[in-house]
């Protein structure tokens, strides 16, 4: 289920050039988190922005407050983060589409609790604590 933010950032992203990794990785995992057959149920967009090769979402899901998130395409090579595993093989560098890692984000990182995370979080002035992809917390930029 969409909530009005949630379908504004949608809406927006829709409307805009999504040649990057960043926006077409977005909004892939914000309409999948607004699937009603998935996790829609389960969290609640706040807040979400693209950048070229990534992006950051706020959300809160039933298991604790709300945090932010900061993902980008350099955790999908090398080293990636655990949601990534499954896709790696023997070629450096390979990785999901960016739709395929919305995806896969969405469900293996947003749709499940912090775990241990939430010992590792990095709070901003606000008190909003974050996680994911250096350099955190993440500045949204100003229009």
């Amino acid at each position: 289920m969409y909530t009005p933010e949630h379908r504004a950032l949608v809406t927006s992203l829709e409307a805009s050039a999504l040649d990057a990794w960043g926006p077409r990785a977005l909004l892939s995992c914000l309409r999948h988190l607004g699937d009603e057959a998935g996790l829609g149920q389960k969290v609640s967009v706040q807040d979400a922005w693209a950048f070229d090769d990534g992006y950051c979402l706020i959300y809160q899901s039933p298991w604790g407050p709300p945090v932010g998130v900061r993902v980008t395409s350099s955790s999908t090579e090398g080293r990636p983060p655990f949601w990534y595993q499954h896709w790696l093989t023997s070629d450096a560098g390979f990785g999901p589409t960016p739709e395929e890692a919305g995806r896969e984000f969405a469900d293996l990182a947003i749709g499940e609790p912090l775990g241990s995370i939430v010992d590792s979080l990095v709070y901003d002035r606000h008190g909003l604590g974050w996680w994911g992809e250096a350099p955190l917390p993440p500045i949204r930029p100003t229009n």
